[in-house]
Parts: structure tokens; C-alpha cells; sequence
């Protein structure tokens, strides 16, 4: 089975960086800056850690793929055969809508994280 995933997202988990808030700011600013700025480098942490969790569901669609095609191939041969490429199938099934699922989670997350970082990078960074 080929793999057919977008590597954008794991790119783009990994290529914001959030530069600490500038010595120019307010007090309070500067506390409401760096307060966003934890925040926002916690949800990185959480965009790579679902990126990497994409990517291990990644590799158990492909093998259940790989386990039902093989299956589908003996199916003619019996009910037991049939039944086994059923189940196969269903899991396979199963598993490609989680992973899009996360996908999609990720996508969003990803989306939300690069929006907050340019509204943070424009409020709190000064050239």
C-alpha cells in the first residue's frame, strides 16, 4: 500500500517559533506576552505530539491494509476465509477514519497555532 499523507502538517508543526517578548513592552505587556507565548509553545508541544501520533496511526493503516488485501485474495476459499477478510476489512475501514480524523484535528490545531503565532509575533515582538 502506498503511503498518501500530507507532510505539510508535520512541517508546519514544526516551523513556528515563538521569539520572546521585546524589553520595549509595558510590564504588564510583557507578562501578558510571555503567558501567551508558554501557552502558545505548549500547543506546539501538542501539535508534534499529535503529528507523531498521526504518523504511528499512519503505519497501522498501511499494515492493516496490507492484512486485508492478503485476505481478500483467500476469500473464495471458505466462510472462515470470507469472515477473516470481513473483519480485515472492517478494521482497516476503522482505522483510516481515525486517521483522518486526526488528520483533520491536527490540520485545525496547526490552522489555530499559526494564526496565534502571527497575532502574537505583530502584539509582541517589536522590531
Amino acid at each position: 500500500m502506498k503511503r498518501t499523507f500530507s507532510t505539510l502538517s508535520v512541517a508546519a508543526a514544526m516551523c513556528f517559533a515563538i521569539t520572546p517578548a521585546a524589553s520595549a513592552l509595558s510590564a504588564s505587556q510583557a507578562k501578558a506576552c510571555n503567558t501567551l507565548g508558554a501557552d502558545l509553545q505548549k500547543r506546539q508541544a501538542k501539535a508534534q505530539k499529535l503529528a507523531a501520533e498521526r504518523l504511528s496511526l499512519l503505519d497501522e493503516v498501511e499494515d492493516a491494509g496490507d492484512a486485508w488485501e492478503n485476505t481478500e485474495t483467500l476469500r473464495n476459499f471458505g466462510d472462515a476465509e470470507a469472515a477473516e477478510a470481513d473483519a480485515n476489512k472492517a478494521t482497516y475501514d476503522s482505522l483510516k477514519r481515525d486517521l483522518l480524523a486526526k488528520e483533520q484535528t491536527l490540520q485545525n490545531l496547526i490552522t489555530s497555532l499559526n494564526t496565534e503565532v502571527a497575532a502574537y509575533n505583530a502584539k509582541c515582538v517589536k522590531k
